[in-house]
């Protein structure tokens, strides 16, 4: 567990009293529509999908296990037993399957028949179960910097992706926007301030610089704490939204070669996560503690303790680079509060600062 969702952990007999009222321009719930969810796999289950059919091709012979006794006692090595018996051909065939479609929560059920049909196969009892939970899809989502004088709008977020040339999945329409599972419905404006990685020590270092998120549009970046507990901890600030972005330090060109190439990630790539307060308690928050049948009964969205009650959205770097240019020269250098605050897109022309801007953010998510 995070040193974070422990701290938050152990004031969760607070949290709920210092939960801020949902801002003004916030709807009254986020518009979730109860969709049926095919509940599949285990994570033990998943690593089976693509570690049982790679050992299929080969059965290890009885020359492969004479070659593997170790000399103590004539032990078998089984982790070399293991990885001789594998198939790259046949990871590779799984791997680009499932990930071929969006199989979202509640979406993609021919996949899991197939994986129905696979376990079957494998002698194994299988069955799909369907459960009815609480979730959210993707509407509309804005992301603009503008000049609340002029009104001017200086940049609007493209909030996608990039076909990349020899990756068809990268093309499908059926893709799913870009969205964080269970972010709050809202239309929010704000200055905007730089956080690091939206951690309490992050969110404390800016209070000790006298910088305030209070009513801010609060820019983070993704890694070491949980995205739950970034925008949770930018609402306790009093922050009215989160944006959430993959920095290249992190995960991007500064560590190797970027995809399709390499294994990092692009430019435009924008990483879609959950910021459901797994901590307080995981699963439908509508049905805590128990399962989500159909006939469930079911709590008022308003009343579920496991919701974060600001918007946010995830943002790739190329989305964050005017964001980040917008509070250059603003408030507090990032590197005279740690040089840990410092991202990888100084190679870009970016100088790391908290901000608050001068100018405006316009922030929606439906």
């Amino acid at each position: 567990m995070f040193d974070d969702e422990k701290q938050l952990l152990n004031s969760d007999g607070a949290v709920e009293k210092q939960l801020r009222p949902h801002h003004e321009q916030l709807g009254r719930a986020t518009r979730f529509r109860r969709r049926t969810v095919t509940v599949l796999l285990s994570l033990a289950a998943l690593a089976f999908v693509f570690v049982a059919p790679a050992l299929l091709p080969r059965a290890p012979s009885t020359s492969d296990t004479d070659d593997l006794q170790s000399s103590a006692g004539g032990l078998i090595d089984l982790t070399r037993l293991f990885f001789n018996a594998l198939s790259t051909d046949h990871l590779r065939t799984n791997l680009e399957y499932y990930t071929s479609g969006t199989h979202a929560a509640g979406a993609n059920k021919t996949q899991a028949a197939h994986t129905l049909e696979y376990f079957k196969k494998q002698g194994i009892d299988a069955e799909i179960v369907e459960y009815f939970p609480w979730l959210n899809r993707p509407l509309s989502q804005r992301v603009a910097v503008f000049n609340s004088t002029t009104h001017e709008v200086l940049f609007e977020a493209l909030l996608r992706e990039d076909a990349i040339p020899g990756d068809p999945a990268s093309e499908d329409p059926n893709n799913l926007a870009p969205f964080h599972a269970y972010s709050a419905d809202g239309n929010v404006t704000g200055q905007l301030v730089y956080a690091n990685y939206g951690s309490n020590d992050d969110f404390n270092a800016l209070e000790q610089a006298g910088i305030s998120v209070n009513d801010a549009v609060v820019i983070v970046r993704y890694g070491k704490v949980h995205s739950s507990v970034k925008v949770h901890a930018a609402e306790l600030a009093g922050a009215r939204g989160v944006l959430i972005y993959s920095d290249p330090k992190d995960d991007g060109y500064t560590k190797g070669k970027d995809y399709p190439v390499g294994p990092w990630r692009p430019e435009s790539s924008i990483r879609r996560d959950s910021v459901l307060l797994h901590r307080i308690h995981p699963g439908d928050p509508l049905t805590p503690g128990y399962p989500s049948t159909k006939n469930s009964q079911r709590i008022d969205p308003d009343n579920a303790v496991n919701l974060c009650r600001i918007p946010s959205l995830p943002l790739s770097y190329r989305d964050a680079l005017p964001l980040l240019s917008a509070i250059q020269n603003h408030g507090v250098a990032a590197s005279n509060i740690s040089s840990s605050w410092v991202g990888g897109l100084t190679s870009k022309g970016i100088e790391y600062w908290t901000g608050p801007s001068t100018l405006e953010v316009n922030l929606e998510n439906r």
